[in-house]
């Protein structure tokens, strides 16, 4: 019996207890008569636990594109170093949310685009929108395209097509359950998860052990393919690229929606901020130190020579495919493939909610207002949640980097979203000035996202940001500063 049998039947018996808890939320809600109420699909009533909103704020982070693919290789191409790129940004926005609580829930909107609606009028709820859509798009395909490179091989079948089988389940079950469906599946999928990163640890610490190399962090860093020379270990990326990196994270995910859900949907501020600590633990753990050890271990295994990753780890994106075909036995295989599938519909079902809640929350239900009845509505937010999943496949189908995917999206947050939620806290804001930072923000990041891929800006940027080819971020986040200023001239 060929190995990929056993891949198939844990995938599917697994794809059944997902879609079946899609399909009981939707049975409970319906014997409860709130089937057409729009508002509890969204918010699961806004009743939930600090436990259930930490876990699934623990899941969503817990990726295969962000802790199993792109933290890992970070850690390969950098060594220690490369905690400054990931969970270090992560952990102080963490604690921004968990000091920001109580005055984000007391604006008592569950999204952004609502909450600019409420001080500056209607029309601007669309327009925030579109970036917020843009970004959740690209983030759920990046995990779509994550999880087909990584688990196609052990179907044995195409990418594609397992980009779309995960596609399809992730769509039933939110079709049928929505944002209380999303969450409880977070549940389990956090526990399987969680075991899957601390077992794979597990597994390359044991290979270099057996080998008889040391686990010294320092040395093996020392050995990082990326490690600038000019630079501690410490700062192996370069302070360029650190600098960078906080600009494009820390003001965008700070006014992240997926975690803004969450707390608008807890209880109280207590469980809202109990979620927010059990998410920075179990962060510190699975996006920072397992993913370390897997990424150290993998440069012991796989060493790269004279800087040269080898061409079997795909730049270091297959690091998690080579340790389980190579140091671990079919069954544990097995059941590590049931992670796979858990960390990938964990984030691609959270990206997919805030994508359909931005298209029918924000923008065709204030459109259409009461020209349709709220069992409509609520029909409507379920295609629309397919709908989300559905472009976030197609955006897989041309995804090739995740890392271009994750500066290019965290800048758009930070240069579309931070200033126009912080402008609501601002005195005397008017709305064009808002809707100039948005314009501005939104297109200079592109246009300059476009230019600096393309070579076109490193003959006048300086020799330190054009190495990175991260300074769109900078240019950007100016260009949404510039619309906010413009927009105190310009009516």
């Amino acid at each position: 019996m060929e190995t990929s049998f056993y891949y198939w039947l844990a995938f599917i018996t697994y794809s059944i207890i997902v879609i079946g808890i899609g399909f009981y939320i939707w049975a409970k809600r319906r014997k409860e008569n709130i089937q057409e109420e729009t508002e509890s699909f969204w918010s699961a009533g806004k009743s939930l636990s600090g436990w259930s909103s930490g876990l699934s704020i623990s899941a969503s982070m817990m990726s295969i594109s962000w802790s199993c693919v792109y933290g890992v290789q970070l850690f390969y191409w950098y060594g220690i170093g490369a905690a400054w790129l990931l969970i270090i940004p992560w952990l102080i926005t963490m604690g921004g949310f968990f000091l920001l609580t109580p005055l984000f829930r007391k604006l008592k909107a569950f999204s952004q685009p609502e909450l600019l609606a409420k001080k500056f009028g209607t029309k601007i709820r669309s327009l925030i929108s579109i970036p917020l859509i843009f970004v959740f798009i690209v983030w759920g395909g990046a995990e779509i395209y994550a999880a087909g490179i990584t688990i196609a091989p052990f179907l044995n079948i195409s990418v594609q097509l397992t980009m779309f089988l995960l596609s399809l389940v992730i769509a039933i079950y939110t079709y049928t359950g929505g944002f209380q469906a999303v969450v409880s599946t977070d549940k389990i999928q956090f526990v399987l998860v969680a075991l899957f990163i601390t077992i794979l640890a597990a597994v390359g610490y044991s290979a270099v052990s057996s080998s008889n190399n040391s686990f010294n962090l320092i040395e093996i860093s020392l050995s990082a393919p990326k490690l600038e020379n000019n630079f501690s270990t410490f700062l192996a990326p370069g302070m360029a690229i650190i600098v960078l990196t906080f600009i494009a994270y820390l003001p965008g995910w700070l006014v992240e929606t997926d975690i803004w859900i969450r707390l608008q949907a807890s209880k109280s501020n207590k469980e809202a901020r109990k979620g927010i600590i059990i998410a920075s633990v179990n962060s510190f753990i699975f996006v920072g130190i397992f993913p370390m050890i897997i990424g150290l271990t993998a440069l012991i295994l796989y060493p790269a020579v004279d800087g040269e990753i080898p061409a079997k780890l795909q730049d270091g994106a297959l690091i998690f495919q080579n340790l389980m075909a190579d140091f671990s036995p079919v069954w544990l295989n097995v059941l590590l493939g049931v992670g796979l599938i858990a960390a990938a519909m964990s984030t691609v079902d959270t990206c997919g909610n805030v994508v359909a809640l931005s298209l029918s929350y924000d923008i065709v239900e204030p459109m259409l207002k009461n020209r349709i009845t709220p069992k409509n509505k609520k029909q409507m937010a379920s295609w629309i949640s397919v709908f989300a999943i559905f472009l976030a496949f197609i955006f897989a189908l041309f995804t090739e980097s995740l890392w271009d995917i994750f500066y290019l999206s965290s800048a758009i947050l930070t240069t579309t979203i931070f200033i126009p939620v912080i402008s609501v806290f601002l005195p005397n804001t008017k709305k064009r000035e808002v809707i100039f930072s948005v314009i501005f923000g939104f297109i200079g990041t592109l246009i300059f996202y476009f230019l600096e891929s393309r070579g076109l800006l490193a003959s006048i940027e300086p020799e330190f940001i054009a190495s990175t080819q991260l300074g769109y971020i900078l240019y950007g986040f100016i260009m949404s500063v510039l619309g906010f200023v413009i927009g105190k001239f310009i009516r």
